[in-house]
Parts: structure tokens; C-alpha cells; sequence
């Protein structure tokens, strides 16, 4: 008998054993305690509006709507796009970052948001997140939006930063204005009336 086939069996043997446990046995131990357990995370954290699915809280949705709250800049090529996902690798020893691109997100941010010149606006709101799909904004960034949405919507202002304030997750080792709003469940919110 030949050395290639009498190693044929052993090689064929061992292969259906790893595609058995790597492609059945593995996948069936992870997906099915998680839709037991864990539905909602294994299947995408899909928030729904009317029964549609209408985005993953868990990834940003670009919006140019005024009435809307806007979530972070995204540095992924086609924006807000997951299959895109992608981080700038610019930071702030980066000069040309520094001196073009950020500038020209605050000056954005500031009109979008009817701010004076030389207001502050948060980091978080001038710079793009790791990945480009950062589903949160601060609560100190979604304070800021407040006016504009509440203008555009015709809603009272205190009322809608109450709200905000309420959506805001308690994160022990955040400070208050850093405290992470999702930005879906802010528009959402704001979509089906729960604000008013």
C-alpha cells in the first residue's frame, strides 16, 4: 500500500471531524444558549418602529434631519455604513488633523447647533470614534443638540433635555456630562411622541 493512501484515511477522517465540530457542534453550542438567553443581543439589538426594523442600537446611523440628533463623525469611508467601519488612526499628534479636520467639525458642529463662535464643544462631538459607528453620543453633546431638535420640532426645550437626561446610562466611572444617550433610541423616541 502506498504512503499517500494509507494516510488518506487518517487526513479524510480528521477533516470531518473538525468540520463537524467547528461547523455544527460549536456554532450550535453558542447560537442556541444565546436566542434562549440572550434573543435580542443575538440577533443584532434591531430596534423596530411600528414593527419595522429601523437600525441596531448598536451601530451609528448617519442624519442630516435638524429635528434629529446627530450622532459622532464617522472617519468609515461611505460614512455611517458598517461594512465600512474604520477608524481615521489620526490623533492629536497628528498636525494636519489638529489643524484641518477637527477645526472644520467644530465650526460644523457649531452651526448645526446655532453656537456662538468660540463656544466650546465637546471632543467627543469634533472627533470620529474608533470604528466610525460609535451608536452613542455624551450626554454634554446631546444637551447641546437639545435647542435645535426642540426648535425644529416644536417642542418644549426643557421638557426634551429632561428627557435626555433620563436616557443617559449611569456608568460608575464616567462623570455626568461623558455619561453615554443612544442616539437611535433618542430619534426614536423623539419619531413615536414619547417626548414631548
Amino acid at each position: 500500500m502506498n504512503s499517500w493512501t494509507k494516510n488518506l484515511r487518517p487526513a479524510l477522517v480528521g477533516t470531518l471531524v473538525v468540520t463537524v465540530a467547528t461547523g455544527l457542534v460549536y456554532p450550535a453550542l453558542v447560537a442556541i444558549p444565546a436566542q434562549l438567553l440572550f434573543k435580542d443581543q443575538a440577533n443584532g439589538s434591531i430596534a423596530t418602529s411600528k414593527g419595522k426594523p429601523v437600525g441596531s442600537i448598536l451601530i451609528a446611523q448617519g442624519s442630516t434631519d435638524s429635528g434629529a440628533f446627530h450622532p459622532r463623525a464617522s472617519a468609515a469611508a461611505s460614512g455611517w455604513v458598517a461594512d465600512t467601519s474604520s477608524g481615521s488612526n489620526a490623533g492629536p499628534l497628528n498636525r494636519t488633523y489638529v489643524d484641518t479636520v477637527v477645526p472644520g467639525r467644530v465650526a460644523a458642529y457649531r452651526a448645526d447647533n446655532g453656537l456662538p463662535p468660540g463656544s466650546p464643544v465637546p471632543a467627543a462631538a469634533a472627533t470620529a470614534s474608533g470604528s466610525g459607528l460609535d451608536p452613542d453620543i455624551t450626554l454634554e453633546d446631546a444637551l447641546l443638540q437639545v435647542p435645535r431638535v426642540a426648535r425644529v420640532r416644536h417642542l418644549d426645550p426643557a421638557s426634551v433635555a429632561t428627557y435626555v437626561r433620563g436616557q443617559a446610562r449611569d456608568e460608575f466611572w464616567q462623570p455626568e456630562p461623558l455619561r453615554p444617550v443612544n442616539v437611535l433610541a433618542l430619534n426614536l423616541a423623539l419619531e413615536e411622541g414619547h417626548v414631548r
